[in-house]
């Protein structure tokens, strides 16, 4: 009888990983064992007895849309592995990318939630099996306890190259490598780094992959209509103000991508943020319209957002913070021309965005395109 409830118990538990994990090779197999590809999920969605499986994963979609916590499936058959796929499919039939960015967001976050649950062996496999990566814990803590006293608060190291895979686009400086302690090619990091490296790597998983959808029936067709209303709604409600004119054309690379970047609704870092808003404050834009830029974030929050941004206006009565210079930003990974994505003649003479934004903009009401004139009249200040 014993033997019974324990497997049993070990059937309810893989089950739930794969509910909780939908990217985990369990998950994946389980999925595919009953739907190998798009085509033959769609057949199954038809199909009325699984008319659950739709309501969920479009209260799944729904869930991203506005942000809140992701539930774990209802549905008590073993079709419940299908809704996340089937909420993938929703939002790549309706190919929002706003959308898109909204569902990486709020599906990493609900994987590091239920991974701060999980015992140690659990997270290893994830990250062996699932990801590929080269994890290894290290140790009790007893055993770590003879280890220099720098590495004694760390769980587990893992290669550096899985490390790398995810960690640089945290951009804060505690993940970049020159920063981690670096051993025969491993890094040591604390569990709640692991967890945030795995939920990172599902929220690049989903911003990676693409779905060829082909023609939905009735079901599926009416939860997208129902998704697409709202999204009208609730993304008209949260529509970034947009800048036009020469203002933006005066923009430096890099600013000029972080406000691309926000506004397409994509998180940008804590130092990301803090460059774009008080640099647009130190060109006169007003704190609300500043809030507006950065409302298809996410993670907006309005009373926050505007916290924040009257803080870095209000900075020594009333001048505001001075946005980073260029060799800051350089260290924080957000120069584009110094990472080799973007590049401008005028990035090797000057030292700031603002020094870059005065110049650009008075070329423009000069009419002048011709940028040689920078060779002739000044001298080169950093190389890039």
């Amino acid at each position: 009888m014993s033997e019974t409830r324990e497997i049993g118990a070990i059937h309810v538990a893989t089950s739930l990983l794969q509910l909780r994990y939908p990217f985990s090779v369990q998950a994946r197999s389980a999925s595919q064992k009953i739907a190998r590809d798009v085509r033959s999920l769609i057949q199954i969605l038809e199909e009325p007895v699984n008319s659950q499986v739709i309501e969920e994963a479009e209260e799944r979609v729904h869930a991203a849309l506005m942000q809140s916590e992701i539930k774990i499936p209802r549905t008590n058959t073993e079709e419940a592995v299908l809704v996340y796929s089937t909420a993938r499919l929703i939002v790549e039939r309706i190919g929002n990318p706003r959308l898109k960015e909204y569902q990486a967001e709020t599906e990493s976050k609900a994987v590091n939630r239920h991974l701060s649950t999980e015992k140690e062996p659990v997270v290893i496999d994830l990250c062996q099996s699932s990801l590929g990566w080269t994890v290894e814990s290290a140790g009790s803590e007893s055993q770590r306890a003879k280890l220099p006293l720098i590495l004694r608060s760390f769980n587990f190291r893992i290669r550096f190259e899985d490390y790398l895979e995810v960690a640089p686009s945290f951009h804060s400086e505690k993940w970049k490598l020159i920063n981690r302690h670096l051993d025969s090619g491993w890094v040591p990091i604390r569990r709640s780094e692991l967890d945030r490296l795995i939920s990172g790597r599902v929220k690049q998983l989903i911003l990676q992959s693409t779905m060829d959808v082909p023609k939905l029936p009735m079901r599926l067709t009416e939860a997208v209509q129902r998704i697409e209303a709202e999204i009208t709604t609730r993304i008209q409600e949260r529509e970034p103000i947009e800048i036009t004119g020469d203002v933006t054309t005066a923009f430096p690379p890099c600013i000029s991508q972080m406000y691309e970047d926000s506004l397409q609704g994509k998180n940008l870092s804590h130092d990301a943020r803090f460059a774009l808003a008080s640099f647009l404050l130190k060109i006169g834009m007003t704190d609300e319209d500043v809030m507006g830029v950065f409302k298809a974030a996410p993670d907006f929050v309005q009373n926050l957002a505007q916290y924040q941004v009257r803080h870095i206006s209000s900075k020594s009565a009333g001048e505001g913070y001075t946005p980073p210079g260029c060799k800051k930003l350089q260290g924080n990974s957000l120069c584009p021309v110094y990472l080799r994505t973007a590049s401008d003649p005028l990035c090797t003479y000057v030292l700031h965005p603002l020094a870059f934004y005065e110049t650009r903009l008075w070329e423009i009401s000069k009419g002048i395109t011709d940028h040689s004139w920078y060779a002739r009249k000044r001298k080169k200040r950093q190389n890039l």
